[in-house]
């Protein structure tokens, strides 16, 4: 018999990046006409006033340290959250299309927001 592996904090971790919520020092990244909750260089977590169908493919303008960046990210999960007295939906996507340039300069501007967390935290 297989043995299930545990999902969460403790079981299998299935991002490729870490994900840094956007409250935590990441003043430098959004998303035009979203609210954005957490970012990795592979993708992303907003909050929606409506549900967004699974798969389906969203054209979003990043911003990242002022420069605008036209992506793409498919629907990987939606689901139903409430913000306060506002019901919201958590909408997980995955940058289908996003110029590698985009990608570093966005990795590089998580990787400095995770130090300066570290450190405010030491």
């Amino acid at each position: 018999m297989k043995r299930r592996r545990a999902f969460g904090p403790e079981g299998l971790e299935r991002r490729r990046d870490q994900r840094i919520p956007s409250r935590e020092g990441v003043p430098l990244v959004s998303v035009v006409g979203a609210e954005l909750v957490r970012v990795s260089s592979y993708g992303m977590m907003i909050e929606s006033p409506l549900p967004l169908e699974r798969d389906s493919v969203l054209k979003l303008r990043l911003v990242v340290a002022g420069e605008q960046a036209d992506v793409e990210a498919r629907v990987a999960a939606c689901a139903l959250g409430s913000t306060g007295d506002r019901r919201r939906f958590g909408v997980g996507l995955e940058f289908t299309r996003i110029a590698p340039k985009v990608r570093a300069r966005l990795a590089q501007v998580l990787a400095e927001a995770r130090d300066a967390v570290a450190s405010s935290r030491a």
